[in-house]
C-alpha cells in the first residue's frame, strides 16, 4: 500500500436495498456510480467494506482474508445480471485484510481473518455500479458487524482504521437506514419482481427517524458525528425501525473513520435514497469532506439548505 498523504480522502456509508438494487436505476444508484467516479478521480488504490449481512458471536471480528471467495445466493434478478453477479471475481486482498486485522489487534479489537469466507450481495449491489467490469476494481477485503451490536464499539473499529484515509483507502459501510423485514410489502418484488412502487404512504414514526438520522450527519462533524449516530440507537423510533441493528452500524463505523478531532472541519452530506417495498429506507452518505470539496458539491449544497431549516 503506498504511503500517507496530508489529504484524507471520505468515507461512506450506502444501503445496499433489494437485490433489485442489481438492476432498477434510482438516487441509490446514482450516488453508486458517483463513488465509483470519485474513487477513480482520487486514485483509490484499496477499499475495506464492512457489511451487514455478516455477523460474529462475542466480541469478535472477521476480516476475510479469502483470496478467491464465493458469492451468496441473489434472486429476483434477470439472467443477463445474474450472470454478471455470477462472473464477477472480486479483488480481494489479503495483504489489505492483514493489515487491517493488525490495526484493529493494536486498538484492543479482538479481530481475526477468515480464509473461508463468503462476500454476500450487500456488497456486489453497490459494486454493480462503482466498478461493473471488475478488471477495473482496486484491491478490497470486507469486515463482520459484531452480533452484541454495540455502537461504540463499531465506532471504535472505524477510528483505529483512519489512517486509511490517508493513503487512499475508502472505508464504506453498506447496510440499511431503516430495516425491518417484518413490515416490507413482500409480495411486491416476489410476484412483480418490483420495489420501487409504492403501495402505501410511509409512515410517520419512518419519516421522523429519517429526518434525525439525516440532521445527525449533516450538523455535526469529528467526535461530535460519532457520538451523535451512536446516541440514534436510543431514538424512540430506533427499534420500530430498525428491530435489529446489523443494518445500521455499519454506518457508525464508517462515520468512526471521520470522526477524530482532526475531522472537526471537516464535512458530511446526505447522498440521496429510495425506499423499497414500503418500508425499508436506502439512506446514503459521505463523510469527512474537506470544506473546500467541489465533487460533491450538489449532496454539499442540499445537506446546508436542509441544516438550516
Amino acid at each position: 500500500m503506498p504511503g500517507a498523504t496530508n489529504e484524507p480522502v471520505a468515507a461512506f456509508f450506502v444501503s445496499h436495498g433489494s437485490p433489485r438494487t442489481l438492476v432498477d436505476k434510482t438516487p441509490t444508484t446514482e450516488f453508486y456510480t458517483k463513488i465509483g467516479e470519485y474513487a477513480r478521480a482520487q486514485n483509490i488504490t484499496g477499499i475495506v467494506w464492512m457489511a451487514a449481512h455478516w455477523e460474529t458471536p462475542l466480541d469478535t471480528i472477521e476480516i476475510s482474508s479469502n483470496p478467491h471467495p464465493d458469492k451468496d445466493f441473489v434472486a429476483f434478478v434477470p439472467d443477463e445480471i445474474m450472470e454478471w453477479y455470477t462472473n464477477y471475481q472480486i479483488n480481494s486482498n489479503v495483504q489489505l485484510a492483514t493489515r487491517c486485522r493488525d490495526t484493529l489487534r493494536g486498538a484492543g479489537v479482538n479481530a481475526n481473518l477468515n480464509s473461508t469466507a463468503i462476500w454476500h450481495q450487500d456488497v456486489m449491489i453497490p459494486l454493480r455500479w462503482m466498478y461493473p467490469d471488475y478488471k477495473t476494481c482496486p484491491p478490497m477485503t470486507v469486515m463482520s458487524v459484531n452480533g452484541r451490536f454495540d455502537p461504540h464499539f463499531h465506532l471504535k473499529m472505524g477510528h483505529a482504521l483512519r489512517s486509511l484515509r490517508n493513503e487512499r483507502i475508502l472505508i464504506i459501510g453498506s447496510g440499511g437506514g431503516i430495516h425491518n423485514l417484518y413490515t416490507v410489502s413482500w409480495h411486491r418484488i416476489i410476484f412483480y419482481q418490483d420495489t420501487i412502487t409504492r403501495t402505501k404512504p410511509i409512515d410517520k414514526f419512518a419519516a421522523d427517524f429519517s429526518v434525525s438520522m439525516k440532521e445527525c450527519v449533516t450538523r455535526n462533524s469529528g467526535p461530535q458525528l460519532g457520538s451523535a449516530l451512536c446516541r440514534l440507537l436510543k431514538h424512540p423510533h430506533f427499534v420500530k425501525c430498525n428491530p435489529t441493528p446489523e443494518h445500521f452500524l455499519p454506518m457508525v463505523f464508517a462515520a468512526g473513520s471521520c470522526s477524530s478531532h482532526e475531522d472537526a472541519e471537516t464535512q458530511n452530506a446526505f447522498g440521496g435514497e429510495n425506499w423499497e417495498m414500503d418500508t425499508q429506507l436506502n439512506v446514503n452518505f459521505v463523510f469527512g469532506l474537506d470544506k473546500d470539496d467541489t465533487f460533491f458539491a450538489r449532496e454539499l449544497a442540499y445537506s446546508h439548505e436542509t441544516a438550516s431549516l
